[in-house]
């Protein structure tokens, strides 16, 4: 049976490859796709994702705009270093075959109240405001929800927001709390693992022909730091983990959020009065990657 999931994501470079894996694979079934502002405005990632399902001709599946603010805090300042004004480095999408819905945490909340319990899983890609607003506002599916796998934070590893923080957990700390904190079932992968995940040059080359191989060879090609090798493929390992968890060494940990103000705010914080969470420290990455090329063929 195909994984039904949804897609919580702000799309991003790695984050679009991420969706057209999903896509592509023909092992999810995806319900939808819910955009949260994080790599860039939210306007521009809802017609990001929009634009990713155009490509793949899925205008069955819905895009629903989220939040544009964190929990409490001020929105971080944009990554457009990294993923450009646009969020794709000036690669060009069609327009998004239907227009946005609104109200991503009630629409995930409806969805959860009326599948099976435990039959949905959420694969989050990008800061976690819409899931922790799903979670506080909509307490009563909080165990309908499969697992919610996670793409932040980073336990051994330098931080890419601060010393010790990662973007997405330090793009608003008190979400990612919650999210920890829950009674859902919940699955961390931090930059210890994505940054062992990165594409050279030989392997985007050699992506299948296809439409959306030929797009994911695109960003991959706007995604690559010095020409040899891409830049982490953070958001992908999401997908993966889904689909095989025997690619990741996954351990159980006792984790909790810094909530500070200091540039570590958002910190994953090994903690014995902590949730225990499942956190992937390990990767085979060979074939992680060989996995995730099934999903461009």
């Amino acid at each position: 049976m195909k994984k039904r999931v949804i897609i919580d994501t702000d799309p991003g470079l790695d984050d679009a490859l991420a969706i057209l894996f999903a896509l592509g694979c023909g092992k999810f079934d995806v319900l939808g796709l819910t955009t949260i502002a994080g790599n860039i405005g939210l306007e521009r990632t809802t017609a990001n994702a929009g634009g990713l399902l155009a490509v793949m001709g899925r205008g069955d599946i819905p895009v629903v705009r989220g939040t544009d603010i964190p929990l409490t805090r001020e929105l971080q300042d944009l990554v457009a270093i990294v993923h450009g004004a646009d969020g794709l480095k000036g690669v060009m999408l069609p327009e998004p075959l239907a227009a946005p819905l609104d109200d991503a945490p009630g629409w995930i909340a409806r969805v959860l109240a009326e599948a099976d319990p435990g039959s949905v899983d959420i694969l989050a890609l990008g800061p976690l405001t819409n899931v922790a607003h799903v979670l506080t506002e909509h307490p009563e599916v909080a165990d309908r929800i499969g697992e919610i796998i996670v793409m932040g934070g980073t336990i051994h590893e330098p931080g890419n927001s601060g010393p010790n923080s990662e973007f997405n957990f330090a793009s608003d700390p008190e979400a990612a709390s919650v999210v920890i904190g829950s009674s859902a079932k919940v699955t961390i992968i931090p930059l210890d693992v994505t940054r062992k995940v990165r594409a050279q040059a030989d392997y985007v080359e050699a992506l299948p022909d296809t439409p959306h191989g030929r797009l994911a060879r695109e960003l991959l090609t706007a995604y690559l730091q010095d020409g040899r090798q891409s830049r982490p493929l953070h958001d992908p390992c999401v997908m993966l983990v889904a689909l095989d968890p025997s690619l990741f060494k996954i351990e159980n940990m006792k984790l909790d959020i810094d909530l500070g103000d200091d540039p570590d705010a958002g910190r994953l914080l090994v903690d014995r009065r902590g949730k225990l969470v499942d956190v992937a420290l390990g990767v085979d990455t060979e074939r992680a990657l060989a996995l995730l090329r099934t999903g461009f063929e």
